[in-house]
């Protein structure tokens, strides 16, 4: 097994690995999972081993992150082998994840991850509610949560996420106030908190066309998510990007790979690569995914796409303004190829105007308020492939 691989982080890339089988499927999860199926994960495992042995880029691996479904449903002996299959390739990255629910860790697993190097683990508490544990469809009871950190501390894991989910039917200010003081009781140096999205396909989304789920109000999800900001700040985290909070030094470097637009690789079924330019998507199927890699591995890819420059600059620049720290001008035109400050001149003024985005000579954010109608943001930042460039608008807010 080979040792830790440092580099650059330029140079340096993520591995997401995607296993899809979770105990059963949430009401709000648009992610590609299904119930487990026992046949087919020794199958499944192989398949993998086959792709991450054909797939490898070669590139020191800054961070690996094996997500799903739920990784830690499968038999230890099959997570085993999983382990070893990315370890094999990647070495033991400088930050290795893997996705778990409350519950379903025990102590003969959280012993295998940290003998693979696993050095962060990730659980889906969403909530410490029950009843808004039974709107989301989720199995696991709120003492679970505490149960599991403290399983996972034991094992040796002083790297632990939550995610928690507000803006649930039925949630109130004081149920999402009490989740949040729950969750940092448990002093988890990271806390990912994010908005209920109704995803078409989802359970949930049924059941509001259906008229028999009535979504939050805008208004009572907007104060949430401001109450969340002034909580976690307030006990010592940073707001580094919407959704995400960290104690200093924890940063998730596989989600700020994705946030940076920087290079990462795929593997399994579903699983998006992006490397040198190009992105790939493979077959959301696990049965296909498994044959195509039984009988023609070039078959498993369900999409291909290479981005022009400008598209690739106008996804950076949409990725980098998640970030609380913005947009870098100068890194982002070493990165792409283009100044942003003129490339998006127009954007930049219409919603610096509206106080939505903040800007200096050298840096592009949002604004508080600009946080919370981001999505309208980010729109004005998608770029097509035609010729057209913004820098003829002189935008008001530029210094001389």
């Amino acid at each position: 097994m080979s040792g830790p691989r440092e580099a650059p982080a330029e140079q340096a890339i993520g591995w997401y690995v995607h296993l899809p089988f979770c105990t059963t499927k949430c009401g709000y999860c648009d992610f590609y999972s299904l119930p487990t199926i026992p046949t087919l994960i020794p199958r499944l495992v192989d398949a993998l081993r086959t792709e991450i042995d054909g797939r490898d880029p070669r590139r020191p691996v800054e961070s690996a992150f094996i997500g799903g479904g739920t990784p830690t449903v499968l038999p230890a002996e099959t997570l085993d082998a999983v382990l070893r299959a990315v370890t094999n390739r990647a070495g033991r990255p400088r930050e290795f994840t893997v996705e778990a629910n409350p519950s379903s860790v025990d102590e003969l697993k959280l012993d295998l991850l940290r003998r693979h190097g696993v050095n962060r683990i990730s659980f889906g508490a969403q909530s410490f509610q029950r009843a808004e544990l039974a709107v989301l469809e989720r199995l696991h009871d709120p003492r679970h949560i505490a149960e599991s950190v403290a399983a996972a501390r034991r094992a040796g894991f002083d790297n632990v996420n939550l995610d928690l989910i507000y803006a649930i039917p039925g949630q109130t200010m004081v149920s999402w106030r009490d989740s949040l003081r729950r969750a940092l009781a448990l002093d988890t140096p990271h806390l990912s908190c994010y908005a209920l999205m109704y995803e078409p396909g989802t359970s949930l989304t049924r059941l509001r066309a259906g008229g028999r789920l009535t979504c939050c109000d805008e208004s009572l999800e907007a104060d949430m998510f401001e109450m969340t900001i002034d909580e976690l700040t307030a006990a010592g985290f940073e707001h580094y990007e919407i959704s995400n909070f960290a104690r200093p030094g924890r940063r998730c470097a596989a989600n700020v790979i994705y946030w940076e637009n920087r290079e990462y690789l795929g593997v399994g079924p579903s699983a998006v690569t992006y490397l040198d330019g190009c992105r790939r998507r493979n077959v959301p199927d696990v049965r296909r995914y498994v044959e195509g890699m039984e009988s023609d591995p070039e078959s498993i890819a369900a999409e291909r796409e290479r981005l022009s420059p400008r598209r690739r600059a106008g996804e950076t620049a949409i990725q980098m303004l998640r970030l609380i720290d913005g947009i870098d001008r100068r890194r982002f035109q070493t990165v792409t190829g283009f100044d942003a400050f003129r490339l998006f001149a127009t954007a930049i003024d219409e919603f610096t105007q509206l106080g939505l985005l903040c800007a200096d000579q050298d840096r592009l954010r949002l604004t508080r308020r600009g946080l919370l109608l981001a999505n309208r943001v980010m729109e004005g930042f998608i770029l097509d492939d035609s010729p057209r460039d913004q820098a003829a608008v002189a935008p008001s807010w530029r210094s001389a």
